[in-house]
């Protein structure tokens, strides 16, 4: 339980938000999960290595909706330093684009704060999957996590076929040693509250063996952000 007395404001940590696929709702997660750190009076960066698509002819649909929530003294150039027009994988749409990605420059835009008594916290939300290919010589998501060494935030989804995508993903995460602190299922589309959907969250938790930090309706969260942000602070 959330206390509604004086915010608790502890050092600070460092967070990936990955995805079990594209469109599964990492942006509007990472974004929540930030209103609710803020709220327990901690301070937040963001970062996003690379965004694609959604273009309105300068930048990303991810770009655009990371940097309007940039504060606690982050200079919003470094919240996503690489967007591209085309809707597909960061390697595509960077060769499309002129642009030859490498691992090393990816590790390198990612910002540190300095240190202090109020050094924020990084969220670092991927770019697709755990596997979508990141670089020109096709390094992904997990290569560059697993060169962080940071814990993770996996979303998922209730809908049909989500035990199947994210025991993948838990698995390929733990085979490359990669620490997840827990699910958050996101309801990102209105869907019928089927035998399949209604038990996903219990039988994702059993079948992973990680507990379900969040389970996220369609439409307004309410307090979730809150206890989401919560629930992170203690797993980390």
């Amino acid at each position: 339980m959330v206390s509604s007395g004086r915010p608790v404001v502890r050092s600070s940590g460092r967070l990936a938000v990955i995805g079990t696929d594209t469109g599964v709702g990492k942006s509007a997660v990472t974004l929540l999960l930030a209103q609710g750190l803020r709220a327990l009076g901690r301070s937040v960066w963001l970062h996003k290595p690379v965004a694609c698509g959604g273009w309105d002819g300068a930048s990303s649909e991810d770009g655009r909706a990371l940097r309007a929530a940039c504060g606690d003294g982050q200079d919003p150039a470094t919240v996503c330093p690489r967007e591209f027009p085309e809707p597909c994988s960061p390697h595509l749409a960077a060769q499309a684009a002129g642009v030859a990605l490498s691992l090393p420059d990816l590790l390198s835009a990612i910002p540190t704060p300095d240190p202090g008594p109020r050094t924020p916290d990084l969220l670092l939300e991927t770019a697709g999957g755990l596997l979508a290919p990141l670089t020109a010589d096709r390094r992904t998501n997990v290569d560059l996590l697993a060169a962080l060494g940071w814990p993770l935030l996996l979303v998922t989804r209730p809908h049909l076929g989500t035990l199947n995508h994210t025991q993948l993903t838990v698995n390929e995460a733990r085979r490359r040693g990669l620490r997840l602190l827990g699910l958050v299922v996101n309801t990102h589309q209105a869907v019928e509250a089927s035998l399949a959907v209604r038990s996903a969250p219990a039988e994702l938790a059993a079948l992973t063996g990680l507990p379900v930090l969040a389970e996220l309706p369609h439409g307004p969260c309410g307090d979730d952000g809150l206890r989401l942000a919560a629930a992170v602070i203690a797993g980390m």
